[in-house]
């Protein structure tokens, strides 16, 4: 039987372009494995400081540790006690300027200076339905006994964030009005634009 020349080339560039494919493959996946890759803002970041921070604020808000996906958000709440116990003599209502703190910093948006202009304020989009709560949005509320109303940033499963007196930052959860505290309102903010 006689060899054909031109089946046995065939196979050789076929064999040849089975090896350059392979190799291809085998050097891309060399370099995407060595590679660290570090993305912020995602739950993907396996920082150990980020890791300390989601375990933190998980345990907090009781949920797991990767429903925690706004580091940034969670490392201004951080950061607040260090703004506060610098600038503790100009900052006024210490609740309203943690408000403003996380608005400014995290979202961008300057909110006004007094909780009733805020409360009524032609940024706020007041409504009373828990159901409706996401991360970012305020909680009006009034402590028992007291007329003041206060204001807190809500962050998830139905917990909330609000400076006392001193500036020291406290974790409400919602179902805490029974006893502790009346929510008169909730709202969302209009963003500024870019």
């Amino acid at each position: 039987m006689p060899v054909n020349k031109t089946s046995i080339n065939r196979e050789k560039r076929y064999g040849n372009a089975i090896i350059a494919i392979g190799l291809i493959i085998y050097l891309s996946s060399l370099f995407s494995c060595g590679s660290k890759k570090i993305v912020h803002n995602t739950i993907y970041n396996d920082e150990p400081a980020i890791v300390a921070l989601k375990e933190k604020y998980a345990g907090i808000l009781h949920v797991e540790k990767d429903k925690i996906s706004n580091i940034s958000l969670y490392q201004v709440i951080d950061e607040w006690e260090t703004v506060k116990d610098s600038n503790m003599l100009k900052l006024g209502s210490l609740n309203m300027s943690f408000v403003q703190y996380l608005y400014y910093l995290n979202l961008k948006t300057k909110l006004p200076i007094g909780i009733n202009e805020l409360y009524k304020g032609r940024k706020t989009y007041l409504f009373n339905d828990c159901h409706f709560l996401e991360e970012g949005d305020l909680v009006f509320f009034k402590e028992k006994y007291r007329a003041v109303k206060e204001v807190g940033f809500y962050l998830d499963n139905d917990v909330f964030v609000a400076a006392d007196a001193g500036g020291d930052l406290c974790f409400h959860h919602l179902r805490d009005s029974i006893s502790k505290f009346h929510v008169i309102s909730n709202a969302k903010i209009i963003k500024d634009g870019k």
